[in-house]
């Protein structure tokens, strides 16, 4: 029997091992952390909210922005796929409960292949 290893029904479990598992990750999340940049300075314009390049308001009730700028760059990128969706999209309930009827035929399909 070997110091340090827990034999049980499904394997063993070695203490040591562990313990160097958490050493070698504490010394990973060190390196990394200290590698950072160190010009921070705390109370400055750094710590400010960045607002598009804009003043930010004092106000909190002004301070959204809307998800069309969010997400612009990914909307844009992804513009003929939206468009197609937005085609589809017709509020009739008959209509989703087809596209749902399709999807679970093909995925039922693709199952039994």
């Amino acid at each position: 029997m070997m110091i340090g290893t827990l034999y049980t029904g499904f394997g063993f479990w070695n203490v040591y091992a562990w313990i160097m598992f958490f050493a070698i990750g504490a010394l990973v999340v060190l390196f990394i952390r200290f590698t950072g940049r160190g010009d921070y300075e705390r109370g400055t314009y750094q710590d400010e909210v960045f607002y598009g390049g804009n003043p930010v308001p004092q106000d909190g009730e002004d301070l959204a922005v809307p998800a069309s700028s969010s997400y612009w760059g990914f909307t844009k990128a992804l513009a003929s796929f939206y468009d197609v969706l937005v085609n589809l999209h017709t509020g009739i309930l008959s209509d989703y409960m087809g596209f749902l009827i399709v999807t679970a035929a093909i995925i039922s399909l693709l199952i039994l292949l």
